[in-house]
């Protein structure tokens, strides 16, 4: 909900009530117009404008009021630059191409019928302005928003009231009109905007008086001949685009002599199929195809269409009065005229093949032709007679049947029906109501279909289709809204209400259900006879119908406390709703049904429960899903109305036996077969409520127990979450025994090979109840314990049953709060708190990375509980200490190592229980908490590592968190995130780098040196550690940080610890840390550990991987470089140059002679190997 808030927010504060940017825009344009601009400044000036232009890409009615000032200061300084450039050069400056982009954003924003409102229209226009578009060149890519604009200018000029034949100036043999014409053609065929100026230019001259008669006809026909030859996509488009324009633009009787002959035959050419995948083609042939019917028909309104009395709202609303029983009756009677006109005319029978095809146009596939051939039928139907027009609204309800059967229930079976032809016929249908052509007679046998369409939803495979129809009949309920008086609309008033009702709060899709609010928000306001309107149309609201949760939760609950719409709201959730193919909308339906419980119990009991307790073992997975899910849901409601004659009537005998036996009669194909697992969960859940309630299931209880065992061993986590809760819901309202929880015991056991059943035993285990059965206690302590330790056999070493365990001791402890001592011994809880710090060091990796961070995870919640409860115990009883300050410096120092870990998640949840623990905790203690207190800050951000590791590192002052401290901090330095890794290792150096050398009262680097060298010693081989380790030890070197330790014993320590590492090693990353290791050991100042750093390097020298080879002479090139000991030596500038002139990467014999060279000049002795007896 809150997402959708925000986005609401953001919506209604991109809405602006004005042009807020004139000023600036303006003076933009002021540049681009001026007499002497710079091209830098027109070029900034138009990447300005078009940032503000699409601001107003939603609203650009704002840009109204100043169109004017912004065209025509264009258009003046456009029409100098053409005027004055008479010349061939056929690609115009960059100014006049940025001026002519402005203004074809100007129609991008607000449309080039508005725009061209603004241009210059003289006859002077018309020939410098063809001339100038003439010479562009239409290969040109950058000039074709010039070109686009000159075709709609000259649109614009060519209507001037003249003869366009006295304007030619020319004297050559084609005319200028003949050259437009051939101009346009040409465009036709055109890839972009050009073409649809083209065809408006080509349009505006073939619909003049003074052109029609020549051109019209040798127009058509050269269409024609293109259309059936080679023309491509782009061309046929360009020519019905055209001649869409022409039939619109072209008086009719100048039109009607080349219907017959000319433009019909054009209707029905071959050349359609070959194009019948494009769908903007076919939208232009439905196009044409109307306009063309339409020029078979005068310009007129029928006589006989239904006319509603007043058309204005206001007029509406003021004609109405409310009588005493709340019934709206209009003022002025509404008379609907059903003549048919003196003034009768032929029909061509060419009008028939145009409705075919309009008709045939409403089953297309896409919807932009299903529209427009709904608005052509709309339109042609508005100039027929009315016998015809009945006859096309038959055809259009006959559409409606295509495909449609009675099945055994005798009800109407829609699954075989076209879901693009109920759309489209529904929009037809809307379209004449609108047009008042659907006579009021003809809505008895139309609104059912529309009520059925309301509803529309068709199984496809793992999804539905259907919501454009849905949304179609919307509309066709808001035209009815606005066409028809409220008498005539009273007799199917509670039908429509009721249904949109539905649609709005109950729709999967927000589209469908805001468009239903609409409907019925026209409903009340047009017709004003529509139960409780005004109250719900103030919670169903745009905005609140939005967030599908708060729909089905919120406002379906308002609206069900009108008895007018509760009933039809509950049936459809119980017939549609809750066999829907979407889960989630399932699981929503069995929420709004226990919402709604509480206002009719009674009708839930003795209508609901009967009809969806049959279905909840239905052999479809869908309807026996979402019967479950509503059962357990209204049960648990009428449990908790706390009334006594509701829950006596629910513990009924009848009802009971039905409820119980439900999971018994479930086919067992539901609970097995692909997709069984949302039976379970829906079976798992009503066992849990029907537990809650109490029911009598003495005779279902066993069957009850076989399905939750069976789920705690499935392996999808959602069941097994599901079966959890069933187990502890029925041990607590029918009792377990010691034979159960042995078996769960026994299942949770490490050597059991089906990690499943791990999993969701060791949760269900944490859910039972051990206050009366404290004697269980230790053995399910100590197994779950077992459980929850790292495995040696990858196989039974399963994160989630590990994590799963921790999980299931925490809720055990939770449950006995403070009969802990009472109830675990103290022998138990150490054993507890050793296998805490064990999982504390559970790095398990597989193929999704570190599984081991959710056993950590699941340890730090249970010991953010645990510290406190036992700490407050300790306190507060004078009973043996169960908790000593030992236990507590180790576990607080493995927090704090999570807290500095490589995982965010992990960093931010210790850091949370850091917090509760050192602040929250009355009775909690542990070394150095007032140091902790006053570095850690309770709004710190664990997750942030710029913010987080200066803070930690002064945590190392404290000897008891010291060694945890330093390992999470140099596991860090090994992350794969560079912010991490920087953060990590320079605050460490940076505090290592202030430390005193020597010991004191605090750290000192030799402490801390110390310590890493204890952490090396600890993790040997464990390249989790080792690896970042030796990065940060190499860094430390290199810094110069390390190489003020004057203990000489640490240095070689650490030496013969890297070598140990690597030896035998061929992990390339490892050796090439090493070698930075052992060229910062150069820098000591120690002949002892100089020599056999250098040893060691001449040893790389001559290493099986050449890249070692390459690492160890440079780093060797860098260490003799910059010391001083080696400056002006003879014998060390040529170690260096054999060092830089030795291709390392070649054979190793010539690599080993040259490696023997090192060793006399520069003084090192070169080691011998001895053979081992």
């Amino acid at each position: 909900m809150d997402e959708d808030q925000i986005d609401h927010e953001q919506f209604c504060s991109s809405q602006r009530s004005h042009f807020v940017h004139k000023n600036e825009f303006m003076s933009l344009v002021e540049i681009m117009t001026c007499n002497e601009p710079q091209v830098k400044d027109v070029t900034d000036a138009l990447v300005r404008i078009t940032d503000i232009l699409d601001l107003y890409q939603e609203q650009p009615h704002l840009l109204d009021h100043t169109l004017e000032n912004m065209v025509q200061p264009a258009m003046k300084r456009l029409r100098e630059i053409i005027e004055t450039n008479t010349n061939t050069k056929a690609h115009p400056d960059e100014i006049t191409v940025l001026l002519f982009r402005f203004v074809y954003l100007l129609t991008k924003t607000r449309g080039f019928k508005t725009i061209v409102k603004f241009m210059s229209h003289e006859v002077t226009d018309l020939e410098p302005v063809f001339e100038f578009l003439s010479r562009l060149d239409p290969t040109k890519s950058d000039l074709w928003e010039a070109r686009y604009v000159c075709f709609i200018w000259l649109s614009l000029i060519c209507m001037i009231p003249f003869d366009l034949k006295r304007i030619d100036s020319g004297s050559q043999q084609s005319s200028l009109i003949v050259k437009m014409i051939e101009l346009c053609k040409s465009y036709l065929r055109s890839t972009g905007k050009e073409r649809d100026g083209a065809s408006l230019l080509i349009a505006r001259l073939l619909s003049r008086q003074d052109l029609n008669n020549d051109h019209l006809i040798p127009y058509i026909e050269w269409t024609k001949i293109r259309l059936s030859s080679d023309a491509d996509v782009f061309e046929t488009t360009g020519i019905l685009q055209s001649l869409c324009i022409t039939y619109q633009l072209a008086p009719r009787e100048v039109l009607l002599p080349s219907l017959d002959n000319t433009i019909v035959p054009l209707l029905t050419m071959p050349f359609f199929d070959r194009f019948a995948n494009n769908a903007i083609i076919r939208k232009f042939h439905m196009k044409l195809t109307q306009r063309v019917g339409l020029c078979y028909l005068k310009p007129k309104i029928a006589f006989w269409r239904y006319q509603r009395g007043n058309r204005s709202l206001r007029q509406n609303l003021d004609g109405i009065l409310i009588n005493d029983s709340g019934i709206s009756k209009h003022v002025n009677k509404i008379e609907c005229q059903n003549l048919n006109g003196n003034d009768e005319e032929d029909i061509s029978d060419n009008l028939e093949v145009i409705i075919e095809i309009l008709l045939n146009g409403l089953r297309d596939k896409d919807t932009i032709v299903r529209w427009s051939s709904a608005k052509g039928i709309g339109r042609i139907t508005q100039r027929l007679p009315q016998d015809l027009a009945e006859d096309v609204v038959d055809s259009l309800l006959e559409l409606f049947e295509e495909n449609t059967f009675l099945d055994k229930t005798n009800s109407l079976d829609l699954s075989a029906v076209s879901d693009h032809t109920w759309h489209g016929v529904s929009l037809a249908v809307a379209e004449l109501a609108r047009r008042g052509l659907l006579l009021p007679e003809r809505l008895k046998q139309t609104i059912p279909w529309i009520i059925k369409g309301l509803k529309f939803d068709l199984k496809r495979g793992s999804h539905s289709i259907g919501a454009h129809v849905r949304d179609a009949c919307c509309y066709v309920c808001w035209a009815f809204a606005r066409a028809y008086a409220p008498e005539i609309m009273k007799p199917f008033v509670n039908e429509i209400a009721q249904n949109l009702v539905v649609v709005s709060v109950f729709d999967r899709e927000i589209n469908v259900r805001r468009a239903s609010s609409a409907a019925f928000q026209e409903n009340v306001g047009r017709q004003g006879i529509f139960p409780h309107g005004i109250e719900i149309i103030q919670s169903a609201d745009y905005f609140s119908l939005g967030n599908r949760n708060n729909a089905f939760l919120n406002v379906s609950y308002t609206i069900a406390k009108f008895d007018e719409y509760r009933y039809h709201l509950i049936q459809h959730l119980i017939t549609i709703t809750a066999k829907h193919w979407d889960k989630a909308i399932r699981i929503l339906a069995s929420k709004v049904l226990h919402n709604l419980v509480s206002l009719d119990p009674n009708y839930f009991i003795e209508h609901v429960l009967p009809y969806l307790i049959p279905h909840a073992t239905d052999k479809d997975m869908q309807i026996s899903h979402g019967a479950l899910l509503a059962i357990a849901e209204i049960c648990l409601a009428l449990y908790e109305t706390g009334d006594s004659h509701i829950v006596s009537l629910y513990h009924n005998e009848l009802h009971t036996n039905l409820l119980t036996s439900i999971v018994s009669n479930l086919p067992l194909r539901s609970l097995t077969t692909f997709g069984s697992e949302h039976i379970r969960e829906a079976t798992c859940h009503l066992i849990t409520n029907l537990s809650t309630t109490r029911v009598n299931a003495s005779n279902s209880l066993s069957d009850w127990k076989k399905v939750i065992h069976s789920s705690l061993e499935r392996k999808e986590e959602s069941v097994q979450e599901f079966a959890v809760i069933s187990f502890g819901a029925i041990a607590e309202a029918y009792g377990v025994d010691k034979k159960e929880v042995d078996y769960a015991i026994s299942k949770i056991d490490t050597q059991n090979s089906n990690h499943y059943s791990r999993r969701g035993y060791a949760l269900a285990l944490g859910t039972l109840d051990y206050s009366e059965h404290k004697d269980w206690l230790h053995t399910v302590i100590i197994q779950l314990c077992k459980a929850s330790q790292i495995q040696e056999n990858p196989v039974a070493n399963d994160a989630e049953a590990k994590r799963n365990a921790v999980v299931g001791l925490n809720k055990i402890f939770c449950k006995l709060g403070d009969n802990l001592k009472e109830a675990i011994s103290y022998d138990d809880f150490q054993y507890v708190l050793s296998t805490l710090e064990l999982c504390f060091t559970d790095y398990s990796t597989d193929q999704r990375g570190d599984v081991g961070s959710w056993v950590r995870t699941a340890i730090m919640e249970f010991i953010g509980y645990l510290l406190p409860c036992i700490s407050k115990l300790d306190t507060l009883q004078d009973e043996q200490t169960y908790l000593s300050m030992d236990n507590t410096s180790k576990l607080v120092a493995y927090l704090l190592k999570q807290s500095v870990e490589r995982i965010d998640k992990v960093r931010s949840n210790a850091g949370k229980v850091i917090c509760d623990l050192i602040f929250l905790s009355k009775y909690f203690k542990c070394p150095g908490q007032d140091y902790l207190r006053q570095h850690i800050k309770q709004d710190l951000s664990w997750s942030d590592p710029s913010e987080l590791y200066p803070v930690v590192v002064q945590l190392l002052q404290i000897p008891e968190y010291r060694f945890e401290l330093l390992t999470g901090l140099i596991s860090s330095a090994g992350g794969l995130t560079e912010s991490l890794v920087r953060y990590s290792s320079s605050c460490l150096t940076e505090y290592m780098d202030a430390l005193p050398i020597f010991e004191s009262k605090d750290a000192s680097l030799e402490t801390i040196f110390s310590i890493l060298l204890d952490i090396f010693v600890k993790y040997e081989k464990q390249d989790r550690i080792t690896l970042p380790l030796l990065d940060v030890l190499g860094f430390l070197y290199e810094s110069g940080t390390l190489a003020n330790v004057g203990n000489v014993n640490l240095h070689l320590k650490l030496f013969m610890l890297v070598k140990k590492e690597v030896f035998k090693c061929r992990n390339i990353r490892k050796l090439l840390s090493s070698v930075k290791l052992f060229a910062g050991l150069i820098s000591i100042n120690n002949t002892q550990v100089k020599t056999k750093a250098f040893q060691q390097l001449f040893l790389y020298l001559v290493h099986a991987f050449p890249r070692i080879r390459v690492e160890a002479s440079e780093q060797l090139f860098t260490q003799i470089s910059v010391s001083s000991e080696y400056e002006d030596d003879e014998k060390v500038m040529e170690a260096i140059d054999i060092l830089t002139g030795t291709d390392w990467t070649g054979s190793l014999n010539e690599i080993k002679e040259q490696r023997d060279k090192l060793y006399p000049l520069l003084n090192i002795q070169k080691p011998v190997l001895v053979k081992k007896k």
